[in-house]
């Protein structure tokens, strides 16, 4: 997948309508809706999003970030042909600045040359 790294000013409010990724991790351990209970836990999902959040922490290192978090960072969903889609938020500790990496792009925020 291929990120899309944006750098805002300072974001002081509204992180807690975000999951974090540990709270996204967890829930992804939970098996899908209409789903078999007794097929248990696929994992597939799990180590999916943290290969993608992986990449997304790569992608926004080459964009400018210094690799430090204020807050825990957060994930957000953006639907996409036919499933839903998800990208990562966080603020850097050393100044504040605020990274969105998002998998699609987001018109409204000027992406950061990486």
């Amino acid at each position: 997948m291929s990120w899309h790294v944006y750098e805002t000013g300072p974001i002081d409010y509204g992180w807690h309508h975000l999951a974090t990724v540990r709270e996204t991790l967890a829930a992804l351990a939970v098996p899908c809706e209409g789903s078999d209970p007794r097929e248990g836990i696929d994992s597939t999902a799990a180590l999916a999003f943290l290969r993608s959040w992986e990449a997304a922490k790569d992608a926004a290192i080459a964009a400018g970030w210094e690799g430090h978090f204020r807050l825990e960072p957060r994930v957000f969903w953006l639907p996409d042909a036919l499933e839903m889609v998800h990208g990562f938020v966080f603020k850097q500790d050393h100044n504040g600045r605020t990274f969105v990496v998002s998998p699609r792009p987001l018109a409204y925020l000027h992406a950061v040359p990486g």
